[in-house]
């Protein structure tokens, strides 16, 4: 038996009908060359005869959190977690989009193993999808991305791989349930011992923001409940909009380069334009630089268990937009504000810190404060590292990956960017009924994304 960490089971606490809390991705193949729909349905034979391994076996022991356990599922059905949809004619993008928006409202069931893969075929120029999602408290995007990576593989003639669900991972502890009273005692004590440094840590953290804000007079920084209000910090509804977008790796890369960024900040900035103007367009102009969540990876190389480790940055984007470059500065300049009062913080404080920043925005939705206060952010912008060669399955070639991530409460856009083999593929998450012309919003991103390119003298890839 396995137990979730506090912070892996904050995800399954703070999940509700309105903030599902499980991520996953859309990647989008080319059939091989002579194989059809009899290839297709051979393969999700094939597939559905892998046994799930660890954590793909493990469902939620009976019993309310915070401390979550997991144990193997004896009474496992790989029929209901591998399922097969088949899109009519003509299988454009939209229509798989929209099947994608339905799919992943739907809140995963808790009696059984906290994942489900979906084979979607019909797809117009000889393409089919795979779409997966699993619970937010079994991965982050990093590890999320290592089993993408070992499901596939860069040799078109490996016939050899299999779904990510075999899995590779072990459980990273084992709960014993003959323990001794003495050894509860001292794991007691250990665990008393480890909550007084990391509420002192968070005590000195937040210290540490007030000083920098107030004190030193940082404008950059941005403390919880400080964002703007807007129409998109709402309880985002069950429903789902996705989109999706993607640009040239290496354009990205140039556009940073030219002011001494980084991507990751060009896409801060991408969303920070694309989103300013969808408001101005809606006449909802935020009074002030929009906040948004920056989750950052602190799992060191040596690290490649299942589970999260991950934080939340908070923040403050640019104060006005009056040119590309200007906005590009100021991002960069809040991001490097943010990183310096995070350095320094132990990666419990850090994760710690981001659970009682999500249970916040939980309260503020469930007590329906925001009445009264302000957000705690105003969406999410997220950046996950791909495969860097093309890969294949069985043969058939991957086009592209589209992450499809989670929505906090109160807050109603997530944008996840995620690299693969030269571009930057964008998935857009949205609440439906708060953003229902998302697509709008993402042409955006592509003027965004030009108007950068143009100020920083980029020649865009054609």
């Amino acid at each position: 038996m396995t137990r979730l960490s506090t912070i892996d089971g904050g995800f399954l606490l703070t999940e509700s009908h309105h903030s599902p809390k499980h991520v996953g991705g859309l990647q989008i193949f080319r059939l091989p060359k002579g194989k059809g729909s009899a290839w297709l349905r051979s393969l999700l034979g094939e597939m559905r005869q892998v046994e799930p391994g660890f954590p793909f076996n493990q469902k939620l022991k009976s019993g309310a959190g915070p401390l979550y356990e997991l144990e193997t599922d004896d009474h496992f059905e790989i029929d209901y977690h591998v399922r097969h949809t088949v899109l009519p004619g003509p299988g454009s993008d939209e229509q798989l989009v929209e099947v994608l928006s339905r799919m992943h409202a739907n809140l995963l069931d808790r009696e059984r193993p906290l994942w489900e893969f979906h084979l979607v075929e019909g797809l117009s120029k000889r393409r089919f999808a795979f779409y997966f999602k699993v619970h937010h408290a079994l991965a982050d995007g990093i590890t999320i991305g290592r089993w993408y990576e070992q499901s596939g593989s860069t040799s078109p003639d490996n016939m050899k791989v299999v779904p990510m669900w075999a899995g590779s991972g072990e459980p990273a502890e084992q709960v014993d349930d003959d323990v001794d009273l003495v050894q509860l005692i001292l794991d007691g004590v250990k665990f008393l011992g480890g909550g007084v440094k990391t509420a002192a840590g968070l005590s000195a953290l937040a210290a540490k923001l007030v000083q920098r804000r107030f004190f030193e007079g940082d404008s950059k920084i941005a403390l919880p409940l400080s964002a703007p209000k807007t129409s998109i910090n709402v309880v985002p509804g069950a429903a789902r909009k996705i989109s999706f977008a993607s640009y040239p790796l290496e354009d990205l890369r140039a556009i940073g380069k030219s002011q001494a960024g980084t991507i990751n900040d060009v896409v801060m900035a991408m969303c920070d334009m694309a989103l300013s103007r969808y408001f101005r367009e809606h006449d909802d102009t935020p009074e002030g630089p929009l906040v948004a969540y920056m989750p950052i990876s602190i799992r060191t190389e040596d690290e490649d268990g299942e589970g999260n480790l991950v934080t939340l940055l908070q923040v403050k984007l640019a104060s006005s937009h009056k040119d590309p470059i200007t906005s590009l500065n100021e991002v960069m300049e809040s991001i490097v504000s943010a990183r310096e009062v995070y350095s320094g913080a132990s990666r419990a404080v850090l994760q710690y810190y981001a659970l009682v920043v999500a249970l916040l925005s939980l309260f503020e939705e469930v007590l329906r404060l925001d009445k009264i206060l302000h957000p705690v952010d105003n969406l999410v912008i997220s950046n996950v590292p791909g495969p860097r060669e093309r890969m294949y399955f069985k043969g058939a070639v991957q086009l592209s990956i589209y992450p499809v991530s989670t929505l906090p409460p109160m807050t109603a856009l997530n944008v996840t960017a995620c690299s693969y083999a030269g571009t930057m593929f964008f998935g857009l998450t949205a609440g439906r009924t708060a953003i229902p012309d998302l697509p709008v919003l993402t042409s955006y991103m592509d003027d965004a994304f030009l108007e950068l390119a143009e100020a920083s003298g980029v020649t865009v890839t054609p």
